[in-house]
C-alpha cells in the first residue's frame, strides 16, 4: 500500500464547510478524554489506603512528581462553570482550607518518604487560586516546599481570575518562581459576559498581562469559550481581535462550551434558545483557528494555540506533548499527586480522586486517613488505549508501534474499532496506512469521535452511576 500523504496543517475554510456537512452525524455526547478512562468509570473500592500503599511503593529511581493543589473557593458564580467550586465571599474559610492541606501534605509526604520526592510540576488549580491572599499564597507554597523538593527548573503555574487578581498576587508568586499564568476569559462581549455573570474588562486583563510580564512571567495564557449564550459570529470575532491587540498571550485554550445541566444545576439559568447550534459552534472555533494561526499561533490540537517557541508548540512538533488533568503538558513520565477536595492524582497506573466535599475531605484528614474517595488502576488494555487516544489528542496520529503493542498484527487486533471507524475514514476524517493511523485537518475537529471508537468503557454504565442511563457527557461539537 501506498502511504498517504500526511497534511499537519490547521483546518481550513473547506474542511469547515465539509465539517458542517457532517456536524448532524457526528454530534453526539462524548468524553474531552483528559483521562482514559473518564473519570465517571473510577470506583470506590480505590481509597485512601490504596494511595498510601501506592505512595509508599515509590523508590528513590521512581519518577518524578506533579503536583496539584485544588483550590475551589470563588466569590461568585460563573452560570457556565464545569468545575468543583465552593461559593463564598467570606475569606475566613481559606484558614480552615489551609489547615486541611497541611495535614494531606504531611500525610502524603510521609507516605512518599521512601522514594524520590523530586517536583518537576506544580499547579494551583480551582475555583479561583487567587482568591487565596499573597500571603496566604506563600503560606500554601512554604507547605510544599517544606515536604517536596521542588527542583530549579520545575515548572511552577496557576490559573488566575484578573477580577480578583492584584499585582502584589503577581509579585508574591513570581517571586516563589512561578512563571506560567493562565487566565479565564471566556469572551469579551458585553451580552454574552452579563447572560454568564462574569462580567470583566479589556482593560482590566490587559493590565493584568502587562504587570505579569513586567514581573517575569514567560509564559501567559488565555481561556476563551465558544458556544456560550448569545455569541455570534461577528461579535466573537471582535473578542479575538481584542486578544490578539491587546493581549498578545503566549498560549490559548479555545474550550468548546460543556452545556450538561443534568450534572451542573447552575447551568439551568442559561436559556439553551440562546444557545449556538453544532454548526455555529464549529463556525466559531474555525474563526479563533483562522485567527490565532494566521497570527503566527501553531493550533496545538484539540483545542489549544501556541506561539512556535512555546514549549507546547515545541513539544508537539517533536512528538514530545501529553496531556492530563491538567492539560497538555511536557512532563512525562511523572506521578501526579493531588491535594485538596476533588484533586485528582495519577500514581503508577492508578487515578486517585478526593473526596467531593470539604466534610467528608476534613474527616478523613482528622482521622488520619488519605482523603480518597474513588480511582482506578488501569489494566494492561487501559494503559494502550489510553495511550492511542492521547497520541490522537495531541499528535494527530497514532505509530504503527503503539498499534502493535498487544503482540498481534494491529489490524487483526483492532479490527472492531476499524470497522467502527470504517466511516470516519470515508468522510475524510482520519487515514488508515502502513504507518498507522493520522487525522486529516478536517478530522481534527472530529478529535473526540475518533477517540471515542478506541473507549472499551464508553456506553458501559459506571459503578458508581446513581442512575445508569443518565447522560454523562457534553457533546462533541
Amino acid at each position: 500500500m501506498t502511504p498517504v500523504a500526511f497534511e499537519d496543517r490547521p483546518p481550513d475554510r473547506a474542511d469547515l464547510a465539509r465539517a458542517l456537512e457532517l456536524a448532524p452525524r457526528y454530534d453526539k455526547p462524548g468524553p474531552r478524554y483528559t483521562s482514559y478512562p473518564p473519570a465517571p468509570h473510577f470506583v470506590d473500592t480505590v481509597d485512601g489506603e490504596t494511595a498510601r500503599t501506592l505512595y509508599r511503593a515509590r523508590t528513590r529511581t521512581s519518577p518524578p512528581l506533579s503536583l496539584y493543589a485544588h483550590l475551589p473557593f470563588c466569590e461568585s458564580l460563573c452560570t457556565y462553570c464545569g468545575c468543583n467550586v465552593i461559593i463564598s465571599r467570606n475569606h475566613a474559610i481559606v484558614e480552615r482550607y489551609l489547615a486541611g492541606l497541611e495535614k494531606e501534605m504531611t500525610l502524603a509526604a510521609d507516605a512518599l518518604s521512601g522514594g524520590r520526592k523530586d517536583v518537576v510540576q506544580f499547579h494551583l488549580g480551582g475555583g479561583t487560586p487567587t482568591y487565596f491572599s499573597p500571603d496566604e499564597l506563600e503560606r500554601l507554597h512554604g507547605l510544599v516546599t517544606a515536604r517536596f523538593s521542588l527542583l530549579p527548573e520545575a515548572e511552577q503555574a496557576l490559573e488566575a481570575d484578573p477580577r480578583v487578581t492584584t499585582k502584589a498576587h503577581l509579585a508574591t508568586l513570581a517571586r516563589l518562581g512561578f512563571r506560567r499564568l493562565s487566565m479565564g476569559i471566556q469572551d469579551f462581549d458585553p451580552q454574552v459576559q452579563e447572560a454568564v455573570h462574569r462580567v470583566q474588562s479589556v482593560d482590566l486583563t490587559a493590565a493584568l498581562v502587562a504587570d505579569a510580564r513586567a514581573l517575569g512571567f514567560s509564559s501567559v495564557n488565555v481561556d476563551l469559550m465558544y458556544g456560550l449564550p448569545f455569541q455570534t459570529l461577528e461579535k466573537f470575532k471582535r473578542t479575538l481581535e481584542l486578544v490578539l491587540t491587546r493581549l498578545s498571550p503566549d498560549r490559548v485554550a479555545l474550550f468548546g462550551y460543556a452545556h450538561v445541566p443534568w450534572l451542573k444545576s447552575h447551568q439551568r439559568k442559561i436559556d439553551e434558545a440562546t444557545l449556538p447550534r453544532a454548526q455555529e459552534r464549529l463556525a466559531l472555533f474555525q474563526a479563533g483557528v483562522e485567527a490565532f494561526v494566521g497570527a503566527g499561533y501553531e493550533f496545538v490540537g484539540f483545542d489549544h494555540f501556541a506561539k512556535p517557541t512555546d514549549e507546547m508548540a515545541v513539544a508537539r512538533r517533536t512528538g514530545d506533548l501529553h496531556r492530563n488533568f491538567m492539560g497538555f503538558h511536557t512532563s512525562a513520565g511523572s506521578d501526579m499527586v493531588a491535594f485538596g477536595i476533588t484533586g485528582i492524582g495519577d500514581v503508577a497506573g492508578t487515578y486517585l480522586q478526593n473526596r467531593h466535599t470539604l466534610a467528608a475531605w476534613e474527616r478523613d484528614l482528622s482521622e488520619g486517613r488519605l482523603p480518597v474517595q474513588c480511582g482506578y488502576a488501569r489494566t494492561e488494555d487501559d494503559r494502550v488505549r489510553g495511550a492511542i487516544i492521547q497520541e490522537l489528542t495531541c499528535n494527530g496520529r497514532v505509530p504503527v508501534a503503539l498499534l502493535e503493542a498487544a503482540g498481534t498484527p494491529w489490524r487483526q487486533t483492532w479490527a472492531p474499532e476499524l470497522a467502527r471507524l470504517a466511516p470516519a475514514v470515508e468522510d475524510g476524517i482520519l487515514v488508515v496506512g502502513d504507518e498507522g493511523l493520522r487525522l486529516t485537518p478536517l478530522g481534527r475537529l472530529f478529535v473526540r469521535n475518533v477517540c471515542m471508537a478506541f473507549d472499551a468503557h464508553l456506553g458501559k454504565a459506571p459503578a458508581r452511576a446513581k442512575k445508569p442511563d443518565a447522560p454523562r457527557y457534553s457533546r462533541t461539537v
